[in-house]
């Protein structure tokens, strides 16, 4: 066997074509926080340990049901001495799809060193991969790949935004794809799931489907109302919205300690909607975070079997089973599903 054959396939033409690779994400164990004087802090201990030990209990879950479908899947592995021996505390790897990218037969990388993830990308062929200096504008957070075309939400910060924007996307049209580039600047995928051809579920007055997806079938579910959930209510101000834990609203010292060391770890909750952020296995399985009765009933129409997978703190990491997932390689070609 070459060296070529042992490196992982890389292909996505669409987000519901049949997923046989994919990265799962990692968060860090306890003893990440052994060396911190809040370590006995059993106020700031307790919860933090609990949301490490659930997150990977939940990983494992996830990684369960995918191999259970014969998806091969692949988890970061943390070098928890040379985290330590850095100065910034820095983010687990438990979102890769912030990071990564994957657009017909080649892998993105937002940056060669992402921590954690070196050891898959030495499993990447070389010629396989692109490294995309311009953190955050090519990952499939904010890219949705239906076929020959591509829909990619950006961000404009500067004029070299603008020129890394047309770069790509003139490299896109090259290899044959259709770029549709908006600039409403947030992740798609907390937005809207093309669920399979002709079926989509989205949050309302995000965009108006008729002109791109003719014909479709799509789901407007209502915002996530944050109105029902008091106890956020209660923690949004001390938090800015960013970030929740059940249970813990009045735990000032939990609070004050994850605003102040933490602070680059979560994201802005309060703008996600889950019901929306989605993993299709296939073009009639898709994994979701939560039950919608309005969403499972769409599914039902379209022949689609959703599989309930429960990732208990999102709303602390800010990502949802979209998020936590990157898939590799998914069967299929660059069909034209626009005709």
């Amino acid at each position: 066997m070459t060296k070529l054959e042992n490196k992982i396939p890389i292909k996505g033409y669409s987000t519901f074509d049949t997923l046989k690779h994919c990265i799962i994400g990692s968060g860090f164990d306890t003893d990440w926080f052994r060396d911190l004087p809040i370590y006995k802090n059993n106020k700031i201990m307790d919860p933090l340990k609990r949301i490490a030990e659930e997150t990977e209990e939940d990983y494992r879950t996830l990684e369960k049901i995918l191999n259970q479908a014969d998806v091969k899947t692949y988890r970061p592995k943390i070098n928890m001495e040379k985290i330590k021996s850095l100065r910034n505390v820095y983010r687990p790897p438990v979102c890769p799809r912030d990071h990564f990218a994957v657009i017909g037969q080649k892998f993105y990388s937002v940056s060669p060193g992402v921590h954690g993830f070196n050891s898959i990308l030495l499993q990447i062929a070389r010629d396989d991969m692109v490294i995309d200096m311009q953190q955050g504008q090519v990952t499939t957070a904010n890219i949705c790949r239906v076929g020959k075309d591509i829909f990619w939400d950006v961000e404009i910060e500067d004029d070299s935004t603008e020129a890394h924007i047309e770069k790509y996307k003139t490299i896109w049209q090259h290899e044959g794809f259709n770029v549709h580039v908006s600039y409403r600047g947030y992740h798609s995928d907390g937005c809207f799931c093309v669920v399979k051809p002709g079926c989509i579920v989205s949050l309302h007055d995000i965009q108006d489907y008729s002109k791109e997806f003719p014909g479709w079938d799509v789901l407007y579910v209502p915002d996530q109302s944050w109105s029902r959930v008091s106890p956020f209510l209660e923690m949004k101000a001390k938090v800015g919205g960013r970030w929740w834990l059940h249970g813990e609203e009045k735990n000032e010292q939990l609070i004050q300690f994850v605003n102040t060391w933490l602070n680059d770890w979560v994201g802005y909750v309060e703008e996600t909607v889950f019901d929306v952020n989605m993993l299709s296995i296939d073009q009639n399985t898709i994994i979701c975070n939560n039950y919608n009765k309005e969403v499972f009933e769409h599914f039902k129409k379209h022949k689609v079997e959703p599989v309930l997978f429960n990732f208990r703190h999102r709303y602390f990491w800010d990502g949802g089973v979209h998020c936590i997932t990157q898939d590799l390689y998914r069967e299929g070609k660059m069909e034209d599903y626009f005709g």
